[in-house]
């Protein structure tokens, strides 16, 4: 009986991998190393980065992945010296490579991949591309610990994360570099900014695909656009600089370096433009400051200061130098957080930025009150002024209380006309001066009654249009 069935799954097994079912499931794409775009030349050795995402978490016996097996298109080859590397998530694999008729490379792992996780796997290796002009079609199978296939080839798709080619195939292209840049041009900053602004005419080959400007022969700036015809180089270092231009198809099929061009670039002597759009919120983690960045490009650093609004003198607190460095899909505001608890009192908080060369912008100023009773009173809530035109309630006037906070509005008739519910972590609560029902009331004397807690405490307050 226990025969019959282990030849029962054996059957069942050959038939689902004979289906091309498997529950492993993958995405991948090829790319040029250092290409955003599937374009080769022909009759050149190319580098090329096979990206695979590859979902195990549902991974049945049988289903150990031994072997990536990549065909190359007919007129591609590659030599078993052209594999560079094997990496999962970053991290490199032993393997050793397998070439069949130069068209057909076998990454063979010396460890099985057993796990059931979700990984990024990055094959590179180098190939010959062929003479002829053709959409180049590429196909990857994952193999078992037996050689037999695990599932169907892997379906192309986005696998690396990048905006890049996201596909199986490779478009060849004749092996004609496009014509050398006109019109180069390159001129030091005049304004006291350490950068240098470089000019020339458009290509009009339409395989042009960018721009690649060398400065000092060696460092390279890639421009992706063929409509580009001006670039500017920030934070040059201060001295004498060489500049040469080329089109390009590809990076590996370039038309031949302009004629150079040689530049002085002074110091850095301009202050950087000031920060933007400060403000400064209470909550319970303190005093909040946000702020938008300098449009200026060379700002390294932002400071945060502090001193008290009688005060010229502003203090940078211990802290409060802030990168400007911005990482991928974060706030574009910065944010800098106040622990103190202030005394009553009047203050300001400045912002200012400071690039590389160490000048400074003219700060950005926010001044800030605290106290312990609503403010302004009286207030106009039609004035331009946002000193005047709306009433903070702060959540000290109720002492040494903890709780919801809430603020009560009534008319002297004692007709409640608004009330004000702070969220999780607000310490304020402001009046505009409109009921419930979005107008703004008239002009006189209006009851307030501030909760925090079980404890509360009750004024007025006094609006004039």
């Amino acid at each position: 009986m226990r025969n019959i069935i282990q030849n029962l799954l054996l059957i069942l097994f050959t038939l689902t991998t004979l289906s091309g079912f498997s529950a492993v499931t993958s995405v991948g794409e090829i790319n040029v190393e250092g290409e955003t775009k599937g374009i080769v030349p022909a009759s050149s050795t190319i580098p090329l980065i096979v990206s695979l995402s590859i979902d195990r978490s549902l991974a049945e016996p049988g289903e150990e992945i031994k072997t990536i097996e990549i065909t190359m298109p007919n007129g591609f080859i590659t030599r078993l010296g052209d594999f560079k590397y094997i990496n999962r998530d970053g991290i490199e694999l032993i393997a050793r490579a397998v070439v069949s008729g130069g068209n057909v490379l076998r990454v063979e792992l010396t460890n099985p991949i057993v796990d059931f996780q979700n990984s990024l796997y990055e094959i590179a290796f180098d190939s010959r591309t062929p003479n002829t002009v053709f959409e180049a079609i590429f196909k990857v199978l994952l193999r078992n610990t037996e050689d037999v296939p695990i599932g169907e080839f892997i379906r192309k798709g986005q696998a690396d994360g990048k905006i890049n080619n996201d596909d199986f195939s490779l478009q060849v292209i004749p092996n004609v570099p496009p014509a050398p840049v006109s019109g180069f041009i390159v001129e030091a900053d005049t304004t006291g900014e350490n950068d240098v602004t470089l000019r020339w005419e458009k290509s009009n080959d339409p395989d042009v695909n960018g721009y690649i400007i060398y400065r000092n022969k060696e460092f390279t700036i890639k421009v992706e656009q063929r409509s580009s015809t001006t670039y500017r180089d920030v934070n040059v270092t201060p001295g004498n600089h060489t500049y040469q231009i080329t089109a390009y198809k590809t990076i590996f099929l370039q038309s031949i370096r302009s004629p150079i061009q040689t530049v002085d670039v002074l110091e850095d002597t301009a202050p950087p433009e000031p920060p933007t759009t400060l403000r400064v919120v209470t909550s319970n983690e303190g005093v909040e400051i946000f702020w938008m960045g300098s449009v200026s490009r060379d700002v390294s650093t932002y400071k945060v200061l502090f001193g008290s609004t009688e005060s010229e003198n502003l203090q940078t607190f211990p802290d409060g130098e802030i990168s400007a460095e911005k990482r991928a899909n974060e706030s574009p505001e910065y944010r800098y957080i106040d622990t103190r608890l202030l005394e009553i009192g009047s203050f300001t908080y400045a912002i200012i930025a400071i690039d590389e060369a160490g000048n400074e912008s003219s700060p950005i100023k926010k001044r800030y009150r605290v106290f312990d009773r609503p403010y302004p009173n009286p207030f106009t809530p039609l004035s331009n002024d946002p000193d005047f035109n709306t009433v903070i309630f702060p959540a000290r006037v109720v002492d040494d209380a903890d709780g919801e906070f809430s603020v009560l509005l009534f008319n002297l008739n004692g007709i409640l006309i608004r009330t004000l519910n702070a969220q999780i972590g607000e310490t304020e609560l402001k009046w505009d001066g409109k009921d419930e029902n979005g107008e703004i009331v008239e002009s006189g004397i209006y009851l307030y009654q501030i909760q925090v807690g079980d404890s509360y405490k009750t004024g007025t307050i006094i609006l004039a249009k």
